[in-house]
């Protein structure tokens, strides 16, 4: 039988080791606003009521980041260890979503690894998807992107 000392050691090397990324002294700050663009798209855009539609979303972001030194900022001022990624070709499960009508699709709730959003219609006629976002480092800021049209019928 072995020390329960001997079993404590590896597990505390590898509880220190796996303590959250180092980070140096360094962030970035946003100067000025960014310009944030979503495209949509679903497939697919015709289904009948109780189908699915695969939402797709891809974010452009640009903007400058200025590097400082973690003493530089203010209380409470905005920033982050990396700047935002300048092409993200898909973060449909990480927006929000404005659906017309209200309640006409059901989100699922499981995470698809590629990042895509499945819905279920439960609504016929025509339904409207809208991609929303909230923007990083610009407090109340939200873009909307290209809406996209279903028709459940």
């Amino acid at each position: 039988m072995r020390s329960p000392a001997i079993l404590l050691v590896p597990a505390l090397f590898a509880l220190v080791a796996g303590c959250g990324e180092q980070r140096g002294p360094y962030v970035y700050v946003l100067e000025g606003q960014q310009a944030v663009e979503l495209k949509a798209s679903a497939s697919p855009t015709k289904v009948q009521p109780g189908g699915q539609v695969v939402l797709h979303v891809e974010r452009r972001t640009t903007g400058q980041w200025k590097k400082v030194s973690r003493g530089e900022l203010a209380p409470g001022q905005c920033w982050v260890y990396r700047p935002p990624v300048e092409h993200e070709p898909e973060v449909a499960h990480s927006v929000q979503w404005e659906v017309i009508p209200e309640n006409a699709v059901e989100f699922h709730s499981e995470y698809q690894l590629d990042q895509s959003r499945v819905a279920t219609v439960r609504a016929s006629g025509k339904i409207s998807l809208t991609p929303l976002d909230k923007v990083k480092c610009e407090e109340g800021r939200v873009v909307a992107g290209n809406t996209i049209e279903i028709d459940a019928s």
